[in-house]
């Protein structure tokens, strides 16, 4: 793995994590998909987050959607431990990953096309 793959991935993971920690503290939940800011304002950072390092790093872009999720899923068993919901919270953690997922997609996708207009 290439040093810059590394950052990449910290960077995704404690990325999800931190937009995990400040919406649960602003808005006062435990967990911060409970929060509407979540899907209003952390929900889209994480999106966005992908798409760049898809554009920046498109090799196995998924990454890029689900490392985010993964850095709140850690965070989420850190701070509150293991629930008896651990399962369904695996499942919704899956799922909604799946933008974040297509965006990291669309940002290899452009800058594929970035580099197939510099050949021409």
């Amino acid at each position: 793995m290439k040093k810059k793959e590394i950052w990449f991935y910290v960077v995704a993971f404690l990325f999800g994590a931190l937009v995990w920690t400040l919406i649960s503290a602003i808005s006062g939940r435990k967990e911060a998909w409970d929060s509407s800011w979540y899907f209003s304002v952390g929900y889209p950072a994480i999106c966005l987050m992908a798409l760049a390092m898809g554009f920046f790093m498109p090799e196995k872009s998924w990454r890029w959607g689900v490392t985010p999720f993964a850095g709140q899923f850690a965070w989420l068993l850190i701070s509150q431990g293991v629930g008896n919901l651990l399962p369904l919270g695996i499942i919704a953690f899956a799922v909604i990953s799946l933008p974040a997922v297509i965006a990291a997609k669309v940002g290899a996708y452009f800058c594929q096309k970035k580099f197939d207009a510099s050949d021409s």
